[in-house]
């Protein structure tokens, strides 16, 4: 028969604290570096959908083409195109947003005043063919 030495219990006694250690340590390490990836993703911005570039006008359900008739309460590239160019000739002094809203107006009626053209706050053909040529007078307040 073979007899059992007395240290035994103890080497056990060790190999299981090792263990148990060792798993707590791990637990820790991913613990940490599942709190660093949900603070991350919390920094990374959400995709959001990017809106359509399709121009419509205010004033018209109809399909295209239609008379160019935009004001207040439209929405969309065309838009986006005017408020550039007021910005560009120094009547808007806001970023483009594609919405035609009463800054919007208030720079296209600068505008039209500025060059001759009948002041509605209205861009309609006239106003827009004038606004996108090489002819657009500067805003007299603009910087040159």
């Amino acid at each position: 028969m073979r007899r059992r030495s007395k240290s035994s219990p103890w080497v056990f006694l060790l190999i299981v604290t090792v263990l148990t250690v060792f798993s707590a340590l791990l637990l820790v390490m991913a613990e940490r570096q599942d709190r660093e990836t949900r603070y991350l993703a919390s920094l990374t911005p959400t995709p959001s959908a990017v809106p359509r570039r399709v121009s419509y006008l205010y004033d018209s359900q109809t399909p295209s083409p239609t008379k160019l008739n935009m004001g207040v309460g439209a929405m969309g590239q065309t838009v986006y195109d005017v408020q550039a160019r007021l910005r560009e000739l120094g009547y808007y002094p806001y970023e483009p947003d594609a919405k035609f809203g009463s800054g919007t107006r208030d720079a296209v009626l600068r505008f039209q005043a500025e060059n001759g053209l009948n002041e509605d706050g209205i861009v309609g053909e006239d106003t827009f063919r004038t606004l996108m040529s090489a002819e657009a007078k500067r805003s007299p307040t603009a910087a040159p």
